[in-house]
């Protein structure tokens, strides 16, 4: 059965078939499968202080060697050594690579328990923190990549942890999880909530060249559509240090002198590398940070040679050609070699040979292939060698150099050095860029027979943006897990800031907030520049406070109350650069426009330069209302909803459609009405009061004024006849409270007013009235309208007091926190006037107007400090960013490892009746782990 298209379905074709058409199809397929990967990411920890690729380049660039005596922290190495080769039980070498710090973790970050950590292999834990830099410094939130298709791929071959684990009794729950090489490719992905292929590799020293490998032809292969891939080594127990003296695998001398004729093996070394990889067509849509291409790779396995752990030159060199195959890539194309160079007699020339037949006739005396290897500055670093490899060629690509080979002093008489082409660097060589595309090759081979190879090209050359001089305000959050932390990574990013002027200050903020996870410990910086930022992070890890400058532990999401201001005549062009600026409000105000079925726009944001035009009651309520409707989508859309709604005057027609009783055209509709009603008012005046609050004893002898709302300010707005609004300015004068007057030709009196909310009710049995989907509470009564329907619009504003009350009520709630919805802040006020204990925050959406974002963003800046999730998408919608390079989460580290601690010694028997023998007993025996319990449980039979 096929379908309606002449394109037959897979399933419909039979085997034979479905081969023959593969085989037409092979050529596309290739083409297809060669798509170039790109590097967006890369995390690092390699001996010699190599924490980050900054760190990394800088021991490259120096030429320092890493190779230390063994630290006294691994094992006694005086037990272990003896300098005769064959010794049994012994090593004739006193030298390794090592990195800092592997017995400290920091399982609060990754949600690990203390316990769990102490059985975990450092293996596990140290692929965790530099997985996760890899990510940040990639521009991705491990946050976004849960149930992703995101590949894992880890490269190990050794073991150690479980070498050192020869007490059964130090064996509980966690052993198995915590070691193991399949797991530690598990632990990765179930830690970041991945579910694309996940796998550990154990091809030897080829193993991270190899996952790498793998990596490609998945993401190729669309069976994921990111890509974690690299290794990791430690030499944690002196037994595989032991098995390799046997085999007389290492250097006596203590020295990696690759090519050398003095090399006499290599010089084991740790090291773990992460690379962040994407289809290059995909990290190119995404604007990701594109360190360098991966072109194409191979394996293969050396088959029979003169013995299993030596290479086949023969098999090398198919691999190679096989990795250019895959690529498209010629061999004259190929300008440098990150050679396996372990640095013995036999594989030096073997490799060298290999590379030979491969590039030799591409390349000549002029123009030669430069080969050199890294393990010369690091050691071998086993199962991550060859991600070491591919880390150095990519730093070297970026900065436009290849490091020194190191221990060159004699070259190899056993390769034909006259033979090839090929030149080793012992110093640094410029390798810039040019016309002609500069690509290199990493080889890698395990003592198993496995071979490997990768060619890396630069990555493609993007006309970079001019860094701008002057910005708009831009947010910046910065979170870690803990406080701590918190002033760590501030400190961090005032260095950067100090150092690094490359890219745009956008791009920072972007690239902050959007590919880092948000956690609960923050502070949240508005600034116009790196320097403006600079400047106010400078003042939080001092302790100062600072304007710009918002803090909070955001434990708990911030839960917010929506006010809704009611009457302002003088707001006219406020919200001009959110109309320009944000699609989401623009197309807000549009719709409300629609619904009015009159002009709108242009009445409330006239040409710039323009003197606006006085609006009346017909059209500036209509204003003032789709202002708020627009305020409301784009707070929502950026993840900013509110708990519970409060409005006066025009604003509850606002509050009521942000709580879902009516739609916005629907209140549109009602607030329309009103305006043409109050446009029919006579002359008259209007007072505005400072004090609102103070009018209980004053409003109700003078019952014909009419109370609209509040401004702008927080001031209470009065109406009526020019005579009564006098005594009311009289009466208050009196009391010292201050009200200004001011003619209008729209006067609101008790009869207008009585008028216009009749027209609104019988307009509104029309309308659709549904239940509150968050508690709308009314400013006349104070409590929460539960079933709202026509003539609740019949209801006066109410009185200052009144709104207090609504506003006090909006706490049983759970509100923490007032957000000011519509041009000004009178609610906030009138709220921090009255309320100055308050405990609340207080969040603003317009406060000038030619400053319309900048007073949302800080509202926003306090709300994500205090714990809200922000849509960081939905902010940064319309606007194109590149994700930049930035200083990445700051562990807190302590010592984590399986020593077991010394059992207390608790007396077999409880002493009868001695009640505070026993409960002093009992507080030891909680303090007891549950092995120290079992092990007194075992002591008790065999004593019994």
């Amino acid at each position: 059965m096929t379908t309606d298209s002449t394109t037959p379905r897979l399933s419909d074709l039979p085997p034979l078939k479905l081969a023959l058409l593969a085989r037409k199809v092979e050529s596309k397929l290739a083409m297809a499968l060669s798509e170039p990967i790109a590097i967006i990411g890369m995390g690092l920890r390699f001996p010699g202080g190599a924490d980050t690729p900054e760190s990394f380049w800088e021991l490259l660039k120096e030429g320092r060697e890493a190779i230390a005596p063994i630290p006294s922290s691994r094992w006694d190495v005086d037990a272990y050594y003896d300098p005769t080769p064959g010794t049994p039980g012994k090593m004739y070498t006193r030298h390794g690579a090592f990195i800092r710090g592997v017995e400290d973790f920091d399982p609060q970050f990754f949600g690990i328990s203390p316990r769990e950590a102490s059985r975990m292999d450092p293996h596990q834990r140290l692929l965790l923190e530099v997985t996760w830099e890899a990510l940040e410094r990639a521009g991705l939130s491990a946050a976004d990549l849960k149930g992703s298709s995101t590949g894992v791929f880890v490269g190990m071959m050794n073991e150690d942890f479980s070498h050192l684990m020869t007490d059964a009794t130090q064996i509980d729950l966690h052993t198995a999880s915590g070691s193991g090489l399949s797991v530690a490719a598990g632990r990765l992905a179930y830690s970041l909530g991945l579910q694309g292929p996940t796998m550990a590799v154990d091809a030897a020293c080829s193993s991270s060249l190899v996952t790498v490998h793998l990596a490609c032809q998945s993401l190729r292969t669309r069976e994921c559509d990111l890509a974690l891939a690299g290794g990791i080594s430690l030499i944690l127990s002196p037994l595989t240090s032991v098995v390799n003296c046997a085999m007389r695998m290492l250097s006596a001398k203590g020295r990696c002198s690759t090519f050398d004729a003095s090399a006499d093996g290599f010089v084991r070394g740790e090291g773990c590398g992460m690379l962040v990889l994407k289809r290059l067509s995909d990290a190119v849509a995404d604007r990701d940070p594109i360190l360098a291409l991966l072109r194409g790779s191979a394996t293969n396995h050396s088959g029979q040679s003169s013995g299993l752990t030596v290479p086949n030159g023969n098999a090398l060199a198919k691999v190679m050609r096989a990795a250019l195959k895959s690529g498209g890539v010629e061999p004259e194309q190929v300008g440098y070699l990150e050679a396996h160079g372990t640095g013995t007699a036999i594989g030096d020339p073997i490799e060298m040979e290999a590379l030979g037949r491969v590039f030799g006739p591409a390349h000549s005396r002029e123009h030669p292939m430069v080969v050199g290897s890294v393990k010369t500055n690091i050691g071998h670093t086993e199962g991550a060698a060859g991600v070491a490899g591919i880390i150095k060629v990519v730093l070297a690509l970026q900065h436009e150099e290849i490091p020194a080979h190191l221990n060159l002093e004699t070259p190899n008489p056993n390769i034909r050095w006259d033979a090839l082409p090929v030149v080793v660097p012992r110093k640094r060589m410029s390798w810039a860029r040019g016309p002609k595309r500069r690509i290199a090759g990493v080889t890698a081979f395990g003592f198993n027979g496995t071979n490997a190879h990768v060619l890396i090209e630069e990555a493609p050359l993007v006309e970079a943006a001019p860094v701008e001089v002057a910005t708009s305000p831009q947010l910046l959050l910065l979170s870690a897990r803990s406080a701590p932390a918190l002033q760590a990574l501030a400190r961090r990013y005032v260095e950067h800031f100090a150092t690094e002027h490359r890219h745009a200050f956008g791009d920072v903020c972007f690239t902050a907030n959007t590919g880092r996870v948000a956690f609960a410990h923050r502070v949240a910086v508005v600034a116009s520049s790196a320097s403006e930022a600079r400047q106010r992070l400078t003042s939080f890890v001092q302790g100062e406070q600072l304007p710009g400058v918002w803090t909070g532990s955001g434990r708990q999401r911030p839960r917010l109350a929506f006010l809704f201001a009611g009457w302002d005549r003088e707001w006219q062009g406020w919200g001009r650069r959110l109309v320009e600026s944000e699609p989401v409000f623009r197309e807000a105000v549009l719709h409300c426009e629609g619904a009015l079925g009159r002009p709108l726009v242009a009445g409330l944001f006239p040409e710039r330069g323009a003197a606006p035009r006085p609006l009346g009651p017909g059209l500036a309520l209509p204003g003032m209302f789709a202002v708020q409707c627009g305020l409301v989508q784009l707070w929502r859309a950026w993840g900013i909803a509110p708990t519970a709604v409060l409005g006066v005057g025009v604003g509850e027609y606002a509050a009521a459609c942000a709580a879902g009783v009516l739609t916005w055209a629907d209140g549109m509709s009602l607030v329309a009405t009103l305006g043409e009603q109050l446009e029919r008012a006579a002359p008259g005046a209007e007072l505005t009061v400072e004090r609102p609050e103070r009018l209980a004893d004053v409003l109700p002898r003078f019952p014909d004024v009419c109370l609209l709302g509040l401004d702008g300010e927080g001031r209470g707005i009065l109406s009526g006849t020019n005579a009564t609004i006098e005594a009311v300015r009289a009466e208050l004068l009196q009391q010292g409270i201050r009200a200004d007057p001011r003619d209008t030709p729209h006067a609101v009196t008790l009869t207008t007013w009585s008028a216009a909310r009749d027209a609104v009710a019988a307009a509104a049995r029309s309308k659709i009235h549904d239940r509150p989907r968050v508690p709308w509470l009314s400013a006349l009564t104070g409590r929460v309208m539960e079933s709202p329907n026509a003539e609740a619009w019949r209801e006066r504003s109410g009185a200052p007091g009144q709104w207090l009350s609504a506003m006090d009520a909006l706490s049983g709630h759970g509100v923490s926190g007032y957000l000011d919805v519509g041009p000004g802040a009178g609610w906030m006020a009138l709220g921090q006037r009255s309320r100055p204990a308050s405990a609340q925050s207080w969040f603003p959406s317009l406060r000038a107007p030619d400053d319309d974002r900048t007073a949302l963003l800080k509202s926003l800046a306090g709300l994500v400090a205090a714990g809200a999730e922000v849509a960081w998408s939905e902010l940064y919608r319309d606007s194109a960013h590149d994700k930049v390079v930035l200083p990445t989460s700051c562990f807190q580290r302590s010592r984590y490892w399986f020593d077991r601690p010394a059992t207390p010694d608790v007396p077999s028997a409880v002493p009868g009746g001695d009640l505070e023998a026993l409960a002093g007993q009992l507080d030891l025996l909680e303090q007891l782990t549950d092995e120290q319990v079992q092990a007194l449980l075992e002591g008790q039979k065999q004593r019994g």
